[in-house]
């Protein structure tokens, strides 16, 4: 009797469990804890007159998308809600790439932009510089650009996403224009603009941005004019035209 049982108990030692049910995904979620690498972006060709540091590393920065959809991209508040990079993981961005990090001089951003289904992955994120014509400015007039053709189905997401990760400043010339990108000049906008006091916030939003509600209320100011903005905050500058 205790050979056999033995024996049973080596045989079930041999067997593979089962997994619960709460580890497996439910049927037709996405699951957000998967990322996967965006196509054609082990090379990438660096546009001419480009500072390098505007364009990141494909080795260390390919691009990498969630498994979402259009619609799911498409909802208000949608980047604000999967935004999520810590202050390590900021830091080891910085490391990797081989840059200091001196405050206020370059933003750990996402190639592929959470608007249209980045990833907070590292291999998703670079030090950006804010300087500059290719800065940190102008990429992000081109992330509202793709959002706003992906959720008119004008582009399809999937092409937005490679677009953005193969060669961004390729995609700003030819969604956005060759002319100079915003720098925080004039506007209007009917409703006013919006800025956060918050001592790391640097942008004013037109009031038909929708990227003005994703600040947090406790620092929120509205001002009638951007001239009124500008007074109060004069080194912020227009996140894209109204």
């Amino acid at each position: 009797m205790v050979i056999a049982a033995a024996l049973v108990a080596v045989l079930l030692s041999g067997c593979g469990q089962p997994a619960s049910s709460a580890s497996r995904p439910t049927p037709g979620a996405t699951n957000f804890s998967s990322p996967h690498p965006s196509p054609h972006t082990t090379s990438r060709p660096h546009p001419a007159g480009v500072p390098a540091a505007d364009m990141p590393a494909p080795g260390l920065t390919p691009g990498i998308v969630l498994h979402v959809t259009v619609a799911q991209v498409c909802v208000t508040g949608y980047a604000g809600g999967v935004r999520n990079v810590t202050e390590s993981e900021k830091e080891a961005v910085y490391a990797r790439n081989g840059v200091a990090h001196v405050p206020y001089q370059h933003e750990v951003d996402h190639l592929i932009s959470l608007d249209i289904g980045g990833s907070n992955d590292i291999r998703n994120l670079w030090p950006e510089p804010y300087a500059g014509r290719w800065g940190a400015r102008t990429k992000d007039v081109l992330e509202n650009t793709l959002h706003d053709l992906v959720c008119s189905r004008r582009l399809s997401l999937e092409s937005a996403q490679q677009q953005e990760a193969t060669n961004w400043v390729a995609a700003y010339l030819r969604y956005v224009g060759g002319g100079s990108p915003p720098s925080g000049g004039s506007a209007s906008s009917a409703g006013g603009y919006y800025a956060s006091s918050y001592g790391t916030a640097s942008t004013i939003y037109c009031a038909d941005d929708p990227a003005w509600k994703e600040l947090s209320k406790t620092y929120l100011v509205h001002f009638d004019t951007f001239a009124g903005a500008r007074a109060r905050f004069p080194s912020y500058h227009l996140h894209r035209p109204c």
